[in-house]
């Protein structure tokens, strides 16, 4: 069972917030320092031998715990990375219209805002109410925002702000019966929720295993459908494109967006370490303890507040 003495936290304070910057388990970031000792030991030869089976582990033992293929995952260091990868990648130009929803994370519609002045696309905002209505409202309130024009939906699938759980599987299908690319923020999901990506069936979907996974900070996935692996660019160029690459995986879609230039990814090297110490402890059964214990905070806080209850 995980406790309070399985992380480096201050024990001064209750830390309640792991949605926006995670703990990560000293286990886990032992190993994290032991990989930084393996660079600093060998560096060619840890660039050169080692760098690559590696990375291919981490994204074999992600590809395992999601139910998605390993050549269709990419390493990545945020949520907002892989969102600003996703848009750089789109052929959006003036005309076409991305939907988002009102319930969307402010970095990435940030990026979303950037890229529509370099693209000169529209951005239509969804406007769905809480609490969530059923799924099949969610579904007929998007399609009262699309026409023509709509080329791309882009929602979470559990929400930064407001906490809501998005009927991910069903949008996603709704938009591959409407032509339109699925673009899905899963930033919060892995670790929350089971995560299925062959059932869910996004075009595009990351999440950041240094929030509920335990990975340390810096460390998410980019799953894209096959298909679309080729319109991928990278944010930076470097030894993984063009026709004198080095460090090759075998994958274009991997190569031009994992390895971009001398950089520290020992992070991305502890996953299996992350998994391995979420599946020890059992912590989806945990979540069970914690929902309970997350509605007595709320409760015993409304008697403060003379807020209404759950």
């Amino acid at each position: 069972m995980i406790n309070r003495d399985d992380f480096l936290l201050n024990k001064d304070i209750y830390f309640f917030n792991n949605g926006s910057f995670g703990a990560c388990p000293k286990t886990v970031f032992n190993k994290y320092h032991e990989w930084q000792r393996v660079i600093e030991y060998q560096p060619v030869e840890f660039f050169q031998e080692t760098l690559i089976p590696e990375l291919k582990r981490s994204r074999q033992s992600i590809g395992n715990f999601i139910n998605a293929h390993c050549d269709s995952l990419t390493l990545t260091r945020n949520a907002t990375y892989a969102t600003n990868t996703v848009i750089r990648s789109l052929d959006l130009e003036e005309g076409d219209e991305v939907l988002v929803t009102n319930h969307e994370y402010g970095a990435c519609i940030n990026a979303w805002e950037f890229w529509q002045k370099e693209k000169g696309f529209k951005i239509k905002v969804i406007d769905i109410e809480l609490p969530l209505p059923e799924t099949s409202d969610i579904i007929r309130k998007i399609r009262s925002y699309i026409n023509p024009e709509t080329k791309v939906i882009f929602f979470s699938h559990i929400t930064s702000s407001t906490a809501q759980l998005f009927p991910a599987r069903e949008i996603c299908k709704f938009a591959r019966e409407n032509n339109i690319i699925s673009i899905v923020d899963g930033a919060h999901t892995i670790g929350q929720c089971p995560l299925n990506i062959m059932e869910i069936a996004p075009d595009f979907y990351f999440s950041n295993i240094h929030k509920w996974l335990f990975a340390p900070k810096g460390t998410a996935f980019l799953y894209t459908r096959k298909k679309l692996q080729s319109m991928v660019k990278p944010l930076i160029t470097g030894w993984g494109w063009g026709l004198n690459r080095e460090l090759q995986s075998g994958s274009d879609y991997i190569d031009t967006n994992q390895v971009y230039g001398t950089s520290d990814l020992s992070s991305f090297l502890t996953i299996p370490d992350s998994i391995n110490f979420y599946n020890k402890n059992n912590v989806a059964d945990l979540k069970k303890k914690c929902n309970a214990l997350v509605k007595y905070f709320i409760r015993e806080a409304d008697k403060i507040t003379k807020k209404k209850s759950l």
